[in-house]
This record gives C-alpha cells, sequence and structure tokens, in this order.
C-alpha cells in the first residue's frame, strides 16, 4: 500500500532532503543539491508564492518525492493558473508516481489553478527540466540528474513536453584577443570583478530581472531573495571566472558568471558544503579542472552586437590561468532564441531536457 504524507516537520524535512541520496547511492553520475540551499526550500511561503512538500511511503520505506509551488508572480505575468512541480524522485513505478502527482493536482485544484507543469523551481535559477539524453556523462551541480524511466513516469501521469532545453560544453573563441579589442567599437568596456559587490551588485540584478523577461519560466527576483542568493552562491564564486560589462555611463550591459567545477567534491560530501573535506574542497576550488556557467545576460538592446562574445572571451581569459579551455553551460531553451545565443560559439550539446505539462479537470481530482 502507499502511503502519500505531507511534509510538515522537521523530521519529514530532513527526510525529504536525503531521499535522493539513498534512492541514487549506487549511481555514478548523480550529483546532490547543496544541503545549505536545500533547507530554504521550506521557508519560501510568502505572498509571491506558497509550496507544499509530499513524501510517499510503502511499508514504512520511502519510495518518492514531490513538491508543488504556486508562483504568483509568474503566473500573473503569464495569464496563468499553473502550478509548478519540483523535486520530483521516485523508484521505478507507475503507482508511485500517480499518487505523488494525485496529491499535488488535487492541491493545484484546491488553490484554483488548472494546469501542472515542471520540474520547475521556485525562480528560474533553479534546477529545471528532466533529463532525457546522455545518461552516462558527469552530472554537473547547476543542472539535475534523472534515471531514464522518469519520462516514461511523467507520460503515463498524463505529462506532455512544453519546453525542451539542452546543456552544452563551449569552447574557447578562438578570437578573443580580436573580440577585446572591439571593445572600443562598441561603447562598452569590462570591470574588475572584484568590484562586484561593492558597486554593481544591484545593477547586476536589475540587468538578470530585465535580460530574463522572454525566458521560460523567469520571474523578477526579489530584494529579500537576492540576498539569499548572494549568501547562497558566495561560497562558490572565484573572481577570476566573473565578467562585468559597462557602457560609457557605468551601466551595466551584460554580466557573465561560472563557477569551479566541485561536482565530484559535492558528491563525496552528500550536497554538504561546510563539512567538506577541507583539503579536497580547497584545493578543487584553487585548481579547478573544469568550470560550470551558472548564468549569462545582456540588457535587450545589446543582444546580438558582440556583447556576448566579449562576456566570454574575459571568461576564458580566467579560465586560462587553470589551463580550462571549455564551459560547462546551465540548460538554454532549444528555440530561435536560445539557438541564436549558442550561434556565437563553438559547442557541442551533450544533454537535453524537457519541461513537461498536464492540463487539469476535476476529474484528474
Amino acid at each position: 500500500m502507499i502511503k502519500i504524507v505531507e511534509v510538515d516537520s522537521k523530521e519529514k524535512q530532513k527526510v525529504f532532503i536525503n531521499f535522493p541520496l539513498s534512492l541514487y547511492k549506487d549511481c555514478y553520475y548523480y550529483i546532490p543539491n547543496l544541503n545549505v540551499s536545500e533547507k530554504l526550500i521550506f521557508k519560501y511561503n510568502n505572498p509571491d508564492q506558497k509550496a507544499v512538500f509530499f513524501l510517499a511511503y510503502m511499508d514504512d520505506i520511502v519510495v518518492g518525492r514531490i513538491g508543488a509551488i504556486i508562483q504568483n508572480m509568474y503566473n500573473e505575468k503569464m495569464g496563468v493558473k499553473q502550478v509548478r512541480f519540483t523535486r520530483f524522485d521516485c523508484i521505478n513505478s507507475i503507482s508511485v508516481a500517480k499518487k505523488l502527482f494525485e496529491s499535488v493536482e488535487k492541491w493545484a485544484l484546491d488553490n484554483g489553478m488548472d494546469s501542472i507543469h515542471g520540474p520547475m523551481g521556485f525562480n528560474d535559477l533553479e534546477k529545471m527540466g528532466i533529463q532525457v539524453s546522455d545518461f552516462t556523462s558527469e552530472g554537473n551541480i547547476i543542472t539535475q540528474y534523472n534515471f531514464p524511466y522518469y519520462k516514461k513516469l511523467l507520460e503515463k501521469c498524463g505529462f506532455q513536453p512544453d519546453a525542451s532545453f539542452v546543456e552544452c560544453k563551449i569552447f574557447e573563441p578562438k578570437g578573443f584577443k580580436m573580440t577585446l579589442s572591439s571593445e572600443k567599437y562598441h561603447n562598452v568596456k569590462t570591470k574588475n570583478a572584484n568590484q562586484l559587490i561593492k558597486k554593481y551588485k544591484t545593477q547586476v540584478f536589475d540587468l538578470i530581472n530585465e535580460s530574463y523577461i522572454p525566458i521560460y519560466g523567469a520571474v523578477p527576483i526579489t530584494p529579500t531573495f537576492k540576498e539569499k542568493l548572494i549568501n547562497q552562491f558566495k561560497f562558490l564564486i572565484n573572481m577570476d571566472f566573473i565578467s562585468i560589462v559597462v557602457d560609457n555611463n557605468d551601466k551595466v550591459v551584460g554580466f557573465g558568471v561560472a563557477i569551479p567545477g566541485i561536482a565530484k567534491e559535492i558528491k563525496e560530501s552528500k550536497g554538504k558544503l561546510l563539512s567538506m573535506k577541507s583539503f579536497k574542497m580547497i584545493n578543487a576550488f584553487i585548481k579547478p579542472n573544469y568550470a560550470e556557467m551558472l548564468l549569462a545576460c545582456v540588457l535587450p538592446e545589446y543582444k546580438n552586437c558582440g556583447i556576448e562574445n566579449l562576456i566570454a572571451s574575459k571568461l576564458f581569459i580566467g579560465f586560462q590561468k587553470y589551463n580550462i579551455r571549455s564551459v560547462n553551460t546551465n540548460p538554454i531553451i532549444y528555440n530561435d532564441f536560445g539557438k541564436s545565443i549558442l550561434d556565437n560559439f563553438e559547442h557541442i550539446i551533450h544533454k537535453k531536457r524537457v519541461v513537461y505539462l498536464k492540463q487539469l479537470s476535476d476529474k484528474n481530482n
């Protein structure tokens, strides 16, 4: 018998966070989420969003989990009544998957929603999409690995693809010196990353909000969440992996940030950033052998005029200090907009992801 339980206590929160560690304990490719970040998901209920989380038990053993989010800012922006499902993990059982999604569907209908899509997080900087290809490549900390059977479970639960994404490996621009020499032509210049927090922090978040408007699932980053993001990612930032581009008025028009490749160390620590074996972690930060692109954005009026290349060129100058010649991207939506970005760089597509959608009716309940 399958029993669904709402996560309503500290003890159940811990079980919810730790379930993937047991599900994927023998999977070489799985990289756990950062424990410190996952603890925050239970504190996100506010006027902008509300969430609920469920666990599935079979004979008193946890066999699945799922979360559901109503992101009010996104729904208002898009004129929809959608629930996002998030952190869906379960054994290879259609019965368990259906019970989990039935709980989300009931909660969605009870809150006046008419559709469910995901997996997605509270905002577009969180992990999204079901991985549907290349299940034998090492995972990244900025994306989520899942077993191949997830796709089948979702489709059998009535979900259909709604948006497709690709993850790429971008290679060092062959003409990066020439790209940098074109700064004057665009009336822009790069700035020292050490000035980011003191001088450009507010501008960078304004840029992210403005440039991400057309991106699938995007919602504005609120002032409160800005501080949470800074505290969350400051442990992972290497100043050599930041690129800031400003115009003649010192306005930020482009920004890019990557993080050192520490997936192996995250896996070994089971996601516990502060309890990692210090030597291994410090060494991975000091001598990374690859990088992961966290985000890159350009003001709409500056797109397709070389700023993207300038950001990448500046980043690869930083990468060169560590003999890094390529960077793994986060998921990029695979439409005309996404393809136009990738066309600027030599790249290979090595993973594909899908966000799924299901329309609801009272019959689903």
